[in-house]
């Protein structure tokens, strides 16, 4: 006779010994951005300038269209690929917008947000040996994506004398026969910069030269400021698959940074990742699509289905009203973030101890802190506890971002505008009098790594 054993209690994780759990798993980095998010939760009323986040939200027009879907019954699985009408609406904007034409047969791809198509499109092109290049500082998820891979990463600094903008000739020093890929993301996070067309043709070349793929992280494409906001000219070449728009509105230019992939011969070397999450405020109904050759399609797809089955396709039907509905939410948008970029960039012209490049993208700022000398996680913390301000620090995004805090202008103007001024305060309390004394003209910018 067995005698029944009494159930016990499940160890908690903090018990768990570690050798019950994956080596692969432990050698993942956590994201320094978690971190700082717990110690934001500790300071209930300090302003948070952490978050890569639209303060708005998606427009009425696509809420209503994605609860209509609900109420008709449009709440099956859908096809890996995404459902027809979303495909054919990332075809006709990506045409429109940026100049790039896909089928949305074949080259489209609906994913559960860039970070997702990201791990994909690595996960096609990359495995155990190869090599990825990294331009440092980057989002913190690239090298662990890239380590769930069993690749290594390679990284490249992004460097002051080129504006912190991606730079073939860096790129070219890092390749090695294990390179596959190159992850380039423009504008950037955390850096703001925007590549021009004339330095994607350099790595372009570079690319085609050492036959590696671009893996391009496009998700601010619409969030460009000054003279990087020129419109992209749309192709005049046919597309009989995608039929033409119905609404003349819809054809209007808007401003966008240049993708990599309307180079000639980069098309079927370049996986776009992209995402409704900062162009349209859909951060929490995690939609993106990717945009690749057929053949990296068939395999994301693959890699895909055995993940989730599926793409939310509630997700999807509001996605089709974002993509195909009136443009002026974002142009709205950007218009707050062109003002409340201004309001962060005259605060750190006049305070002594920090510096910062323009940022011509995206919503963020890199400022550099070394004059105070703290160091990133000091600095950060010191200016939570002390002021009530919240800002990622720079080694978050890499080691090449020590040095740096990150911080986000998306957000109330009101409140921004509250936090620059104690954080010049901070900085002016904490920096050491012989840089206090001198102008920002005395120290160039050329400083910062």
């Amino acid at each position: 006779m067995v005698t029944p054993r009494l159930p016990q209690e499940r160890p908690t994780p903090q018990s768990q010994p570690q050798q019950h759990l994956s080596q692969s798993a432990l050698d993942i980095p956590r994201s320094g951005i978690r971190d700082v998010f717990d110690r934001v939760d500790a300071v209930p009323d300090a302003i948070s300038l952490c978050v890569g986040e639209p303060s708005d939200t998606a427009a009425p027009h696509i809420v209503e269209t994605a609860c209509a879907s609900m109420r008709n019954g449009q709440t099956k699985y859908t096809n890996i690929l995404g459902i027809e009408e979303f495909r054919t609406a990332v075809a006709r904007y990506s045409a429109e917008v940026k100049g790039l034409r896909y089928d949305p047969r074949a080259e489209i791809q609906a994913v559960d947000g860039a970070t997702m198509g990201l791990f994909l499109a690595l996960k096609t092109v990359v495995g155990p040996g190869d090599e990825v290049i990294i331009p440092s500082p980057f989002f913190t998820s690239y090298d662990a994506e890239v380590m769930l891979c069993g690749a290594d990463v390679i990284t490249v600094p992004l460097r002051a004398q080129h504006h912190m903008q991606l730079n073939a000739d860096d790129i070219e020093r890092a390749i090695t026969p294990r390179t596959k890929a190159v992850i380039l993301n423009s504008p950037g996070n955390p850096s703001g910069a925007v590549t021009p067309a004339e330095e994607l043709r350099r790595i372009a070349a570079v690319c085609i030269r050492h036959d590696i793929w671009a893996i391009s992280d496009e998700v601010y494409h619409p969030y460009v400021f000054g003279s990087a906001a020129n419109p992209v000219v749309p192709s005049a070449q046919a597309n009989p698959v995608v039929p033409p728009p119905q609404e003349a509105a819809l054809t209007a230019a808007m401003p966008a940074a240049p993708s990599i992939a309307g180079i000639p011969g980069m098309k079927e070397r370049t996986i776009v990742v992209e995402s409704l999450s900062k162009t349209f405020a859909m951060t929490g109904w995690r939609i993106g699509y990717l945009l690749a050759p057929d053949a990296v399609i068939e395999q994301t797809a693959k890699i895909a289905e055995l993940m989730h089955s599926s793409v939310n396709a509630t997700a999807q039907y509001g996605a089709v009203a974002a993509l195909t509905g009136p443009r002026d939410h974002i142009e709205s948008m950007r218009r707050h973030y062109d003002h409340n970029r201004s309001i962060v960039l005259n605060a750190l012209r006049e305070t002594n101890g920090l510096n910062a490049i323009d940022p011509q993208g995206a919503f963020y700022a890199f400022v550099d802190i070394r004059r105070t000398g703290m160091d990133s996680e000091t600095f950060s913390t010191r200016l939570l506890h002390d002021e009530h301000v919240a800002v990622v620090p720079g080694n978050a995004f890499g080691a090449v971002g020590e040095g740096f805090i990150r911080l986000s202008y998306a957000g109330d103007t009101q409140e921004l505008t509250e936090a620059m001024m104690r954080l010049r305060r901070f900085a002016a309390t904490h920096t050491p009098p012989v840089f206090a004394r001198h102008t920002h003209a005395f120290h160039p910018v050329e400083m910062m790594a």
